[in-house]
C-alpha cells in the first residue's frame, strides 16, 4: 500500500513538472487594446471602458491602429504604438473622378487668373484683373441665405483662393458694374458647368 502511494505521488509529480515545462515563456509583449466596433475608437487597458463595450474585440495597438481605430482621448498605450504612428506617412486619396467635366477648354485666348477673393457663387476677383462675373451661370446673392452660401461654398469647393486658373472671355469683354465676363477653367475642367451640375447655380442663356 504504501508503495502503491509513493507511486502515484512520484506520477503526480512527474505530470506535474512536465506541464511546468511545456508552458510557453512568458513575454512582456503589451496586452491588447479593447476596440469598440461601434464607436470606432479602442480603449487601453486598466482604464474605464476596456472590454466593457456592447461590440468589441481585442486587439494589438498597432493593427488598431493600421484599421483606422482611434485612440480614446487621443492617448496611446504604448510608447511603441505611438511612435509607429507618428511616422506613418498620409497617403493622400486619388481623386474621384466626376461623371462628366463639361465642354474641353480651349486651346488657345486663355488668360491666368490668382484668385483673391469669391465674391458668391458666380463672381470672383482676380489679381490685377479686379471683380469676373462667370458667364452662363446665375447664383442667389451671399445675403440671400441659406442658398447664398451654399452657391459661395459650392464656388470655395472648386476654386479657392490664391489658386491660379484660366480664363476664356465671352463676346462682351465686361458687364455694366465693371466685371470681366468669362469662363473660367482649373486643370481643364469648365468651373461654369461644374457649378450648374453640381445644383449651385443655373444656367443662363
Amino acid at each position: 500500500m504504501l508503495r502503491t502511494c509513493l507511486a502515484i505521488t512520484l506520477l503526480a509529480l512527474s505530470l506535474g513538472s512536465t506541464a511546468c515545462a511545456q508552458q510557453p515563456p512568458s513575454t512582456s509583449s503589451p496586452r491588447p487594446v479593447w476596440v469598440n466596433l461601434g464607436s470606432g475608437v479602442y480603449h487601453c487597458p486598466g482604464t474605464e471602458h476596456y472590454g466593457t463595450t456592447k461590440r468589441g474585440e481585442y486587439i494589438p495597438e498597432t493593427v488598431a491602429i493600421d484599421s483606422g481605430y482611434r485612440a480614446s482621448g487621443g492617448r496611446y498605450c504604448s510608447p511603441l504604438a505611438a511612435a509607429a504612428d507618428s511616422a506613418r506617412v498620409a497617403v493622400p486619396a486619388p481623386p474621384v473622378p466626376l461623371p462628366d467635366s463639361g465642354p474641353p477648354a480651349p486651346a488657345t485666348g486663355l488668360s491666368a487668373c490668382l484668385v483673391t477673393k469669391v465674391r458668391d457663387g458666380d463672381t470672383i476677383e482676380c489679381g490685377g484683373l479686379g471683380p469676373v462675373r462667370l458667364i452662363g451661370i446665375d447664383t442667389p446673392e451671399r445675403d440671400q441665405e441659406p442658398y447664398g452660401g451654399m452657391a459661395t461654398g459650392g464656388l470655395l469647393a472648386l476654386v479657392a483662393l490664391r489658386d491660379t486658373i484660366q480664363l476664356s472671355e465671352g463676346l462682351e469683354a465686361r458687364d455694366r458694374y465693371g466685371r470681366l465676363l468669362a469662363y473660367a477653367w482649373r486643370d481643364g475642367v469648365s468651373v461654369n458647368y461644374l457649378m450648374i451640375w453640381r445644383g449651385w447655380a443655373v444656367a443662363l442663356e
